[in-house]
């Protein structure tokens, strides 16, 4: 991907160009960047850290505050995100163990607003759930039925800080860039990239940032790092117990069952939406956005581009 002075792209950024497009993206959530998470989500190109630090010091339009910098966001304003993100991150650590648990589940991995410590009074805590090849129907009941015995599950009107299950895929199916929207992505770029895996199969999520390798460096040239904060690996007597589940809920008629089922309701459901561009329904991917807000957040940023080169 590259800029031009009219949006998007020019075929060599400066170094300016690079810092002002990576900070005007996180501008649009209110979010600053502190010197090191600036290189990490860098976009374009790799640039020579020199040049950073002495384009941040003398540029004008960049305002630093505790070891923070944006495009002039109010340390005020980011730091209730910031306090509230925290209190978030406390709740996936004490569920993670349901997820720990569940039958036919490969990994989850935090996606989302709370990656990027983005929440605000009414977030939820969206979640990436990737299931066992042909058991992603048998999956998802489980998931569900968990969090909602143990109320943290959202839906209706509840909402804040419960876990939203609207992202399905399977294990065969982690080539995210087939859904990407044309001519670029910069959300599920960065969606990607800033993936926080909490449970599971750490090679899963391994191999799901090597099977975007190819997606992910035409946005930025330097391999994405993985992040293991917020991951805890399974305990075995866990594993076994989960392992008994999956072989005691292993037959093939049962799970075709709870596929149809499935199947017909979320069909259902999509036919009654005004807005259907964000939702995915197939054997190995379910997705439910009722309202996919990639193309908006592109345009926020091209427009915040325009003004700012």
């Amino acid at each position: 991907m590259q800029m031009n002075k009219n949006g998007i792209y020019i075929k060599e950024p400066t170094t300016k160009q690079a810092v002002l497009a990576t900070l005007a993206y996180f501008n649009i959530f209110g979010i600053p960047l502190t010197r090191h998470e600036l290189s990490e989500y860098l976009i374009f190109k790799t640039v020579d850290q020199n040049k950073i630090d002495i384009y941040l010091k003398e540029s004008p339009l960049i305002r630093s505050e505790d070891g923070y910098f944006s495009l002039g966001l109010d340390k005020r304003d980011f730091q209730a995100k910031f306090d509230r993100s925290k209190q978030f991150w406390k709740k996936v650590m004490r569920f993670q163990f349901l997820f720990s648990i569940c039958p036919f589940v490969k990994l989850v991995c935090v996606c989302n607003s709370l990656c990027i410590n983005a929440t605000d009074q009414n977030s939820d805590i969206d979640l990436l759930v990737i299931t066992k090849k042909n058991r992603l129907f048998m999956a998802r009941l489980f998931i569900t039925l968990l969090t909602s015995i143990f109320g943290v599950r959202r839906h209706g009107n509840k909402i804040t800080k419960r876990f939203c299950l609207s992202f399905f895929i399977s294990e065969n199916n982690l080539d995210l860039s087939k859904i990407a929207i044309e001519p670029h992505d910069i959300y599920l770029a960065y969606w990607i990239k800033t993936l926080q895996p909490i449970s599971g199969d750490y090679e899963t999520y391994e191999k799901l940032l090597k099977e975007n390798g190819g997606f992910l460096k035409s946005y930025f040239p330097n391999p994405a790092l993985p992040n293991k904060r917020y991951f805890r690996k399974t305990a075995a007597p866990v594993n076994t117990l989960k392992n008994i589940f999956e072989k005691m809920l292993g037959a093939s008629s049962l799970n075709e069952k709870i596929r149809a089922y499935q199947l017909w309701r979320a069909h259902s459901k999509m036919e009654a939406l005004p807005d259907k561009s964000g939702t995915i329904i197939s054997g190995e991917m379910l997705k439910f956005h009722d309202n996919d807000l990639r193309n908006q957040i592109k345009d926020n940023w091209e427009s915040a581009l325009k003004k700012i080169f």
